[in-house]
């Protein structure tokens, strides 16, 4: 029996059918016959999920903590992120990524004071590079990345701290005034228990969450072999599923808002904080 891990809802209905194997699956011997993958939309919290075949879906474990071998096969990460990075800021997502957090620091009452930010999955540095760069050094950056090509790479940077690991609420991974999922949270099967552990790295009375996702619209609006539409992702977001997932694991809401990006990506973002952080700081109004 299907049971949401954004709401625990039971009634579904199927939002796309998708009948032949992208190139993570294919990379790891996923053959195309008889091939079925749906994705399906809770009824209850209106978020959807990536039900795979069993096959698939045991086979891609390993490959999720280590998929840069597949994502960047006859490429270098070093040279996408030095185009990125060399975008206008206007063509740039990350640009405007890191517009929208420093915007939000702002506006949050009282301004940090040599803030220790953390970005869980940082992939190839460019946000947290430019974040780097926007606030010219002077707060405190970790990226925490377990693929061991992206962190070679992200420590060839030298930018910010890099840990090499997955992060699983590691206790000396804690007491940061701010922590980043860009482009993560799709991609953990039990985002619940995962957003349990990341509320211990916040400064409770201090801490901020910038949490950044697909939009489920891209189910309906792109083509099949969207690579949002892909193997590896868990869950695609709306408003109202991002906003309630972070409301049950015990969150205060301050701003969840969608956006089409410059790359034309369609995007979900929320920003959250314990409520010992907003009793201190005061509620920035959207």
């Amino acid at each position: 029996m299907f049971r949401c891990a954004l709401c625990s809802g039971q009634d579904v209905r199927e939002l796309l059918l998708i009948d032949h194997p992208d190139r993570f699956e294919q990379s790891i011997g996923i053959e195309p016959k008889d091939y079925r993958r749906s994705w399906v939309e809770c009824l209850q919290c209106g978020g959807a999920t990536n039900v795979l075949p069993e096959e698939s879906s045991f086979r891609l474990k390993k490959l999720r903590s280590a998929y840069y071998e597949v994502d960047f096969m006859g490429s270098d990460i070093g040279e996408k992120y030095h185009r990125v990075m060399s975008m206008p800021a206007g063509k740039s997502d990350n640009a405007g990524r890191v517009a929208r957090v420093m915007d939000f620091v702002r506006r949050w009452s009282g301004a940090f004071s040599l803030p220790r930010i953390m970005d869980i999955g940082a992939g190839t540095g460019v946000f947290l590079s430019r974040l780097v760069d926007q606030t010219g050094g002077a707060w405190h950056y970790l990226g925490v990345e377990p693929d061991p090509r992206a962190a070679a790479h992200l420590r060839q940077l030298e930018k910010f701290a890099v840990v090499e690991a997955m992060y699983l609420g590691q206790t000396d991974l804690r007491g940061f005034n701010l922590v980043t999922l860009n482009k993560v949270l799709e991609h953990i099967e039990q985002p619940l228990p995962f957003l349990l552990q990341v509320i211990q790295s916040l400064v409770p009375e201090d801490g901020l969450l910038y949490v950044e996702v697909p939009d489920k619209l891209t189910a309906r609006l792109r083509s099949p072999q969207d690579n949002i539409l892909g193997s590896l992702h868990c869950h695609l977001y709306d408003l109202t599923s991002l906003g309630q997932l972070l409301r049950r694991a015990g969150l205060e809401l301050m701003c969840v808002n969608r956006v089409a990006e410059p790359s034309g990506k369609l995007s979900v973002y929320a920003f959250a904080a314990p409520a010992e952080s907003v009793e201190k700081k005061g509620l920035p109004h959207e």
